[in-house]
């Protein structure tokens, strides 16, 4: 190993310092059951000397009970949403927009699933651990996992006082909020109150799981794209301006296979929230943009209160859609530039062995 690669292993730091950076949010995650941890215990070989031991991966703690049940909560809450529907029910703004609390219950339920997939599978902590990022990057990552924390908090505090609270306090004629009470049962009253209430944890469950997810997505694509670019950067440095190249060619194809099954491992519960998001909202989009264009007297020329919060969800759900463009473009884009780096590289050296 040169000194030059030696001084570079000397900066970078240990797996688990990047995975203790993110503890806020991920403790913050474990409140509402979106994050777990799976206990192992050490067996020791009793035929040798005692110091020889294996890990085994326990199959139930108390986070991956919690975990599940919030789960079934998440998914039952979706359930109790399909009751919305009524036979009277015809096309306009209030079928619309029961449909589109349906949709948003399926995506809260389909990213509560992405984070248990990520947990179950040991994947989420995974790709943190075998990250290779330099002690300047984990301060980096430590200072944006607190920011990524309270926006969380914030935003959950906010989504609180805009719409769940004027949901509590207004007396609507059709409360699809507090379904199937609200639409088959009663409309008023005490009890609708009650449900009410009832079911305002529900949605708070569901707001936070919006927001938790995409920033663990972000750091999650954060970390690779990192990874990507250094690795681009170190093959830039090491072929010089005639062409040759003066690293060692094994080295950087295995830093590459190994963040590419990193990449592989993150796939496998992104994979489930990038879908939902794109799919989901997009239906919410043209939703949203619909009611807008025929149903301006309901929505935004309503009130100034409604203009407000339709003008919030609109926001919301374009900031969703182009956050889930942008970190399947960004990831593709480090992705092929360093492939095609290499495959160049093996291709100058071939040529070399012939001419």
């Amino acid at each position: 190993m040169s000194a030059e690669s030696a001084a570079v292993e000397e900066q970078l730091a240990d797996g688990d310092d990047l995975l203790k950076c993110f503890s806020p949010l991920l403790r913050s995650m474990r409140v509402f059951g979106l994050y777990f941890t799976r206990a192992s215990r050490r067996i020791f070989d009793k035929a040798g000397s005692g110091t020889a031991h294996s890990e085994i991966r326990s199959k139930w703690n108390g986070g991956r009970i919690y975990a599940i049940v919030t789960l079934t909560v998440a998914w039952l809450n979706m359930l109790r949403m399909l009751t919305v529907f009524e036979k009277t029910d015809k096309f306009g703004f209030v079928l619309l927009l029961k449909l589109s609390a349906v949709i948003g219950a399926l995506f809260s339920s389909l990213l509560h699933t992405a984070c248990f997939v990520a947990c179950q599978t040991g994947n989420l902590d995974e790709v943190f651990r075998e990250a290779r990022l330099t002690k300047s990057d984990i301060a980096r990552y430590r200072r944006l996992a607190v920011i990524h924390t309270i926006v969380c908090w914030f935003f959950l505090v906010l989504d609180v006082c805009v719409y769940l609270l004027p949901e509590l306090l207004i007396e609507n004629t059709m409360d699809a909020f507090a379904t199937p009470f609200g639409v088959h049962i009663i409309h008023s009253g005490h009890v609708l109150l009650k449900a009410k209430i009832l079911v305002s944890p529900l949605i708070v469950l569901a707001n936070f799981t919006w927001f938790s997810t995409y920033s663990v997505n972000y750091m999650v694509t954060s970390v690779l794209y990192d990874q990507f670019h250094a690795l681009n950067q170190d093959f830039c440095h090491a072929l010089g301006r005639s062409g040759e190249f003066h690293g060692n060619i094994r080295e950087f194809r295995r830093r590459h296979q190994k963040i590419t099954q990193q990449v592989q491992n993150a796939d496998q519960f992104m994979m489930i929230s990038n879908v939902a998001g794109f799919c989901c909202q997009i239906f919410n989009l043209i939703i949203t943009f619909y009611c807008a264009i025929f149903f301006r007297n309901e929505t935004l020329g309503y009130n100034a209160f409604s203009a407000v919060m339709y003008v919030y969800w609109l926001a919301s759900v374009l900031f969703v859609l182009t956050l889930t463009a942008c970190q399947g473009v960004v990831i593709n884009h480090e992705v092929i530039s360093c492939t095609l780096h290499l495959y160049l590289c093996r291709i100058t050296s071939v040529c070399k062995l012939f001419y």
